[in-house]
């Protein structure tokens, strides 16, 4: 079985945003060793379906797509499978799997508390949220 992954961001207008998910889809594809493609909800490319299918024509049969969003909204519920909907029809011995979302994980906490601590300084514990 040939597993794919593809990070899945927003997008943005901006070029450096758009960027960012691609620096992070490189260091994923370093940390799982395999390539990560990074895909674009919108103002970037490839957007998903075009991702997937890509995936699906190099021979995947198992694509992983992981929503590089904080939270369950709307997008991730419902967005994301009416995006792949019509590409699950088309291709039914392909298992699509949307993982969760970053959602309030203790590490997300952590990270906000870094950026905190080094945008004001040393004020708080060097204690991490656990």
């Amino acid at each position: 079985m040939q597993t794919e992954i593809i990070l899945l961001g927003h997008g943005s207008r901006s070029l450096e945003a758009n960027h960012g998910l691609i620096k992070v889809a490189n260091k994923v594809t370093h940390l799982v060793n395999r390539p990560v493609t990074p895909a674009f909800v919108s103002h970037g490319t490839p957007d998903l379906p075009s991702a997937i299918i890509v995936k699906i024509l190099s021979g995947a049969t198992r694509i992983i797509i992981m929503p590089l969003f904080l939270f369950r909204g709307m997008y991730v519920s419902t967005g994301i499978y009416e995006e792949i909907k019509d590409i699950k029809e088309q291709f039914p011995q392909i298992e699509i799997i949307v993982a969760k979302e970053l959602g309030a994980d203790d590490i997300i906490a952590n990270l906000a508390y870094s950026r905190i601590k080094e945008t004001i300084g040393h004020e708080f514990s060097d204690e991490p949220f656990q």
